[in-house]
């Protein structure tokens, strides 16, 4: 069995937007997460990391499922459907914008991987959680940058007055 690294919270608001958060390096958006600590279990890891990255509690609805890296990444992440019960949305250093997104209007910048775990997250409810095999090589990173640059070139300053406004 593949040590899970890494966990991520597809957090949905009632409009059934996805909270996506801009990170500095590597630079793209991605749902709220990070690495799991040797002996933690993944659950935790996305409470915590939710709280210190977007000043959010969320509670967990399900666990969607594992996504095992195949390329240039290792390992595999666990990605939990998740909902706001308290806080209030901050930017920090891990999370220079917050942006709730509609999943027909998802970031170019969006790390590639991300785009199928938050559709998985937002499918029927009551489903079993699944196993994806994710493929990264150089042709997606190539692609982030090249979308990461077009979107900095003014979509950033335009998302980073949604959250405010919603």
């Amino acid at each position: 069995m593949t040590r899970v690294v890494g966990a991520q919270a597809v957090i949905v608001d009632e409009l059934r937007r996805v909270l996506l958060q801009l990170r500095p390096w590597p630079p793209g958006w991605e749902p709220p997460g990070g690495h799991v600590a040797p002996g933690e279990d993944p659950a935790a890891t996305v409470l915590r990391e939710t709280r210190e990255e977007c000043g959010l509690q969320i509670a967990i609805d399900r666990l969607v499922g594992t996504y095992h890296f195949r390329g240039i990444r290792v390992g595999c992440d666990q990605v939990f459907l998740a909902h706001v019960v308290g806080g209030s949305p901050e930017r920090t250093r891990e999370a220079l914008a917050l942006v709730w997104s509609s999943c027909d209007q998802l970031p170019r910048a969006l790390f590639p991987w991300y785009r199928q775990r938050i559709l998985d997250a937002l499918g029927p409810l009551g489903e079993a959680p699944i196993e994806r095999w994710q493929s990264v090589d150089l042709g997606h990173v190539l692609r982030h940058g090249a979308s990461l640059t077009a979107e900095l070139g003014g979509a950033v300053g335009t998302r980073l007055g949604q959250l405010r406004s919603s």
